[in-house]
């Protein structure tokens, strides 16, 4: 148990500094922690990600996976994200028509998330020791993964957000690290909707993404069974889409339109209170809301 404890330290520690590193706040404070310990390694993965709300979370999994497969990352496209007037403009920026909650009357507030991608090259060995310390030894691990070109695209997304939302918090050291403030029971009607497309990926034949989405899940607060269970829900490309919520409790196993899904309940006092996740011909929905968790699934069923 000791040597889980620190495995576990010491890849949460690794998956901080990372995901800090993707903004300029995270990356003097990620040099400066490192510093502090006096370890030479992990290097500070120098990429920006647009600042707005929507952008940030949704790429949390893609930035742990890129650090567990590479020691830096390139950015080849960052988009920048647009604000929209109505839904046909969002349909047209996006390339995609826009899927509203029916159930909601209230005028949405959109937003058109602009498209990133990124390159790294693997690095075997550091690959094989994060598997071997999470006690996936079984992997296999080709000798060709190592040098290997790995790409990942994300294009547009549409979000959409109806009710009394939580106002945008500053992106800044602090607010990564503790989250959002705790909503108010005004926020109460406040639901998000983000879809699009779901990532394409060129990845190695020999580089099996399912093991590195697993410890990514896990490492974003679920358990072994959780993580596998919800990627048997949704393939590893659509999960890349997802954010996952803070404090998570529990997970139910539902269905939106005929489609499996997965509805994640949150036990903390910030943020939403539920997130409601599925993929249906190749797009990938996350409806996120901060009321009664009972609501989730009339909500999806209405998003057509």
């Amino acid at each position: 148990m000791r040597q889980m404890g620190r495995w576990w330290s010491a890849v949460v520690v690794v998956a901080v500094v990372g995901t800090l590193s993707f903004t300029a706040a995270g990356r003097s404070a990620a040099g400066q922690f490192i510093a502090s310990l006096r370890i030479a390694k992990p290097q500070a993965v120098t990429v920006n990600l647009p600042s707005s709300p929507g952008s940030n979370g949704t790429r949390q999994l893609q930035n742990m996976v890129g650090g567990m497969i590479a020691k830096s990352v390139n950015v080849l496209l960052d988009e920048a994200d647009q604000p929209v007037a109505s839904v046909e403009a969002a349909a047209k920026l996006a390339g995609f028509p826009a899927q509203l909650p029916r159930a909601r009357t209230d005028p949405p507030t959109m937003i058109v998330m602009g498209a990133h991608a990124i390159e790294m090259i693997a690095d075997r060995g550091q690959l094989r020791t994060i598997y071997a310390e999470a006690g996936k030894k079984d992997v296999a691990l080709p000798e060709f993964v190592e040098g290997a070109k790995v790409a990942v695209r994300t294009a547009r997304a549409i979000r959409t957000q109806h009710g009394n939302c939580p106002a945008p918090v500053a992106n800044t050291l602090q607010n990564q690290i503790q989250g959002p403030p705790p909503p108010s029971t005004d926020n109460a009607n406040c639901i998000v909707l983000v879809e699009g497309p779901a990532v394409s990926a060129d990845v190695p034949s020999g580089l099996d993404m399912g093991p590195l989405m697993e410890i990514a899940l896990e490492l974003s607060g679920m358990s072994p069974i959780q993580a596998q269970a919800f990627l048997r829900t949704l393939d590893w490309k659509s999960t890349l889409m997802v954010s996952l919520p803070r404090n998570l409790r529990s997970f139910e196993t539902k269905e939106v339109n005929g489609t499996p899904a997965m509805l994640l309940i949150t036990a903390g006092r910030r943020g939403p209170t539920w997130e409601l996740v599925w993929a249906k011909n190749g797009m990938v929905y996350v409806l996120t809301g901060y009321g009664n968790a009972g609501d989730a699934v009339p909500l999806g069923n209405s998003i057509n």
